[in-house]
Formats: C-alpha cells, sequence, structure tokens
C-alpha cells in the first residue's frame, strides 16, 4: 500500500507557488493528480492547508516573526512553508498543536535538514504559547498595516482600496477575500432543467441549491470530483460564477446573431452565450493559446453547442476582415484578478502595482481593436474580474472619449437582486461582500453611426 503524507503533499504545493510562481490552483491540481492514490479525506486535507494558508499568509507570517529570530525571508522554503502550513492548522482547523507540530518536525527531518528540525520545533511551540497574546497593529492608528496583517492583503492593495472606498468598505471585502466561495454551475438548459440536474447531483451526495441571481445557476456543497459525475460528461453543466454569467446578462445575446468573444478561455461565457441563443447563431471564441481553445472545444461537444468556432487570434491587434462584422463583442479583459482573492489566494503574493499598468495599457490594446469588429449600433460589453478602477471605469471612460461610443443604460439588463446607481451610466461593479460573487466589473457601450 502507498502511504502518502498528505502535510508533505501540502507544503510542496506552497513551495511551488511561494518560491516559483506557480498559480496555487494549477500546482494543487498537478499534485493531486500525481499523488491520485491519496484517500478523498487526505485530498480535502491537502486543499484546505494550500488554499487556507495563502489565504492567510500575511497573519501567518506576522505570527512567525513575532516570535522567531529569523525572519520568514531568511527562512529556507522548505521550513517556511512547513511552518506556515503548521501554523494555519494550530490557528485555524481543528488540529491539535502537538500534533501540527510533531508532523512539521518530521518533514523538516526528512528533507535532511535536522539541524533546522529544533529552530522549526521552537518557533511552533511558541506559537501554541502565545497565538492568542499576540498584539497586532493598532487598528486606529495604522489601519493599511491592520488589514494587512489580520487579513492577509498586501498593503500597497489595501492603501490603493482605501483611498477609493471607505475604510468600514475595504474592511469588509478583506473579511469576505478570507472566505472561501462557493462552487457555482451553469445548467445547459439544452440538455437538462435545474430541477433535474439538482435531483441528480442530490443522488451523488452533492447539494444544489438556485444562485442568487442567474435563473440556471446552482451553487454547489459537498462536492467531490465533478468530472467523475455521468451528468458533468453528459454535459448538464459547466462550472462559471454567477458575476461572469451575470456579464452575459449585460451582453444580452439573441438568437441568430453574431457573437464576438475576443478573450474567450477557458470559455464560460461563450457556453453560456451560445445555452442562451438556444445554440441558433454564430460564435467566434478566440484565444492566444492553443491548448486553451482545444478545452473550450471540448467543453462545447460535451454540452451538445455546436456554433461556437475557435480561432487563434490575439485580441490586442486588429485584424481588417473582421471588421463591422459582430452584432455583439465581449471583452473579458485580462486584468489583476483582485476580484478572485477568494479563488486564487496566490494574487496576494504574485502581483504588485507595476502589473496594474502594464495590465490597463494592453486592456486599452484591446479596446482599441475590438472596436472596430462591432456593427453600426452593435453592442460591446467590457468585464474584469478585478476590484481596481484604473482597469475598469478607468479605461471605459478613456475609450467613451477617444471612440464613437457611447454608454447604454444597463438597469432592465441586471438579474434580480443586482441593483446600482451606476447602472444607469452604463455599468456595474459586484462584490464579494455586497453580492458574494467574484469582484467584477462590467460595462455595456454601443457603437454609434
Amino acid at each position: 500500500m502507498i502511504m502518502i503524507n498528505p502535510r508533505e503533499v501540502a507544503a510542496e504545493v506552497l513551495v511551488s507557488v511561494t518560491k516559483d510562481g506557480q498559480y496555487n490552483n494549477m500546482a494543487l491540481k498537478k499534485a493531486l493528480k500525481q499523488n491520485g492514490a491519496m484517500p478523498v479525506k487526505d485530498r480535502a486535507f491537502v486543499t484546505e492547508i494550500v488554499n487556507g494558508t495563502l489565504r492567510n499568509i500575511f497573519y501567518i507570517d506576522y505570527l512567525i516573526n513575532s516570535v522567531s529570530t529569523v525572519k520568514t525571508e531568511k527562512i529556507k522554503p522548505w521550513v517556511l512553508a512547513v511552518l506556515r502550513s503548521a501554523v494555519y492548522q494550530m490557528v485555524f482547523m481543528n488540529v491539535p498543536d502537538s500534533a501540527a507540530v510533531n508532523e512539521a518536525v518530521t518533514l523538516v527531518k526528512g528533507k535532511r535538514l535536522g539541524k533546522l528540525a529544533g529552530f522549526s520545533n521552537g518557533v511552533l511551540r511558541s506559537i501554541a504559547a502565545n497565538k492568542d497574546k499576540i498584539l497586532l497593529p493598532d487598528e486606529e492608528k495604522n489601519p493599511s498595516k491592520y488589514l494587512e496583517v489580520k487579513y492577509s492583503h498586501p498593503q500597497w492593495l489595501i492603501k490603493m482600496w482605501l483611498n477609493q472606498y471607505p475604510y468600514e468598505f475595504v474592511k469588509e471585502l478583506c473579511i469576505a477575500n478570507g472566505k472561501a466561495s462557493p462552487v457555482t454551475v451553469m445548467v445547459n438548459l439544452l440538455r437538462t432543467t435545474v430541477e433535474n440536474l439538482q435531483e441528480d447531483m442530490l443522488e451523488d451526495g452533492i447539494k444544489a441549491e438556485n444562485g442568487e441571481y442567474i435563473e440556471n445557476a446552482l451553487r454547489l456543497t459537498k462536492i467531490s470530483d465533478l468530472s467523475a459525475l455521468f451528468s458533468f460528461k453528459h454535459g448538464d453543466f459547466h462550472v462559471q460564477d454567477e458575476s461572469s454569467a451575470i456579464a452575459v446578462k449585460v451582453l444580452d445575446p439573441k438568437d441568430g446573431e453574431k457573437i464576438l468573444d475576443v478573450c474567450a478561455a477557458p470559455g464560460g461565457k461563450s457556453l453560456l452565450i451560445a445555452e442562451t441563443m438556444n445554440n441558433r447563431g454564430s460564435i467566434v471564441s478566440r484565444d492566444i493559446f492553443d491548448h486553451k481553445l482545444e478545452l473550450i472545444n471540448e467543453t462545447a461537444k460535451r454540452l451538445g453547442i455546436n456554433i461556437i468556432k475557435t480561432e487563434l487570434k490575439d485580441a490586442s491587434k486588429c485584424y481588417a476582415e473582421d471588421k463591422n462584422l459582430f452584432d455583439r463583442v465581449l471583452i473579458d479583459a485580462p486584468c489583476s484578478g483582485f476580484g478572485l482573492l477568494r479563488k486564487k489566494a496566490d494574487i496576494r503574493i504574485n502581483r504588485s502595482g507595476n502589473d496594474i499598468d502594464e495590465l490597463t495599457k494592453l486592456q486599452r490594446e484591446i479596446l482599441t481593436a475590438a472596436a472596430e469588429y462591432v456593427k453600426v449600433g452593435g453592442t460591446l460589453v467590457y468585464s474584469t474580474c478585478t476590484i481596481c478602477k484604473k482597469e475598469n471605469i478607468g479605461n471605459v471612460s478613456w475609450f467613451l472619449q477617444n471612440f464613437q461610443y457611447e454608454a447604454e443604460d444597463i438597469t432592465d439588463l441586471l438579474p434580480h437582486g443586482i441593483e446600482s446607481e451606476t447602472a444607469k451610466d452604463g455599468y456595474i461593479s459586484l462584490f464579494p461582500h455586497i453580492h458574494g460573487t467574484d469582484g467584477f466589473f462590467i460595462a455595456r457601450l454601443r457603437r454609434k453611426g
């Protein structure tokens, strides 16, 4: 029988993310695949440690630095990963301190780092004894530092948000970002009904509750491997957050239209557009990576959708043959992703303010190119999964000043339960702590002529 230590697997993933800069979801997926013999319970344990540690990484490091003479930036990557994961177990999980400490020391010794075993033991035992006594930065005197440590967000991001939103708003946003997000799927109404899929899910031991805003959305709990389900293989659903689906609502595609999705991967919006159009019309879905286009094609086939044509094209470049060709164009632009902190905790440590400047330049290049593709009187929808005004309303304002487009009132296009004063101005921002969705921005623009 193969013996796999789930704590070791979790620490290896943390090293891949924090030292090598890998995406946590990709590194975790790879590790779980390589250790496929692990029981379901252990796989869930690994997932919780990895995602939880990354969601709380600044707080965990603060605790370590409070008791250690060697600060985190000087600790060997393997030892630091083990320490971080052990602290997460001690502070946030129902793991006895002694078990977390002993297992961590064993992992350090196992990598021939026996000389550091005593150091690791001392740090963890000190945290175990003092974790409820370590004082955080003063919230009133240094609010940005307090939010950075307490809710594990980079301080530069906290300061940017505090320049844009009230303190309590930012605090509630940070709290929401520290909670795991629900897994949401869109029911493929071409294949089944919401009620039938709920019954099928229940038979598979999965609780599927109706979404908050989208009629064919289901929020899942008690999930195992969705891809193993018959309903998945039959094409009865695809995974997609409701925020993303609201962008399709705002696009408002109609049967028989010609639609362009210029940054389509992984394909959720293109698929939902096709389902909304009852698989009648034409959708062109583009990306710059072949393997991502293959994924879209595979999913479309699984869902029984045949109106999507994938193309390997760069969204930042304008192709003359596509000018004035499409009824509606969707730009789900590459962005800083700060609306996804619940799902992609590595963004906390892998993004910087410089990234925003570079992304804003790319976003404007994509807007410039896509503006040419819309028919006169047609619709352009611009969306991002970030909470950064420079990438969002900043780009839309710039676009309206430089192109023959006007903002369209989206009030009547928003689903029940979503209200915003900005809807009449053609855009909306969604926030995890307000809407329970990913952080998202959506704007609808009409080409004049």
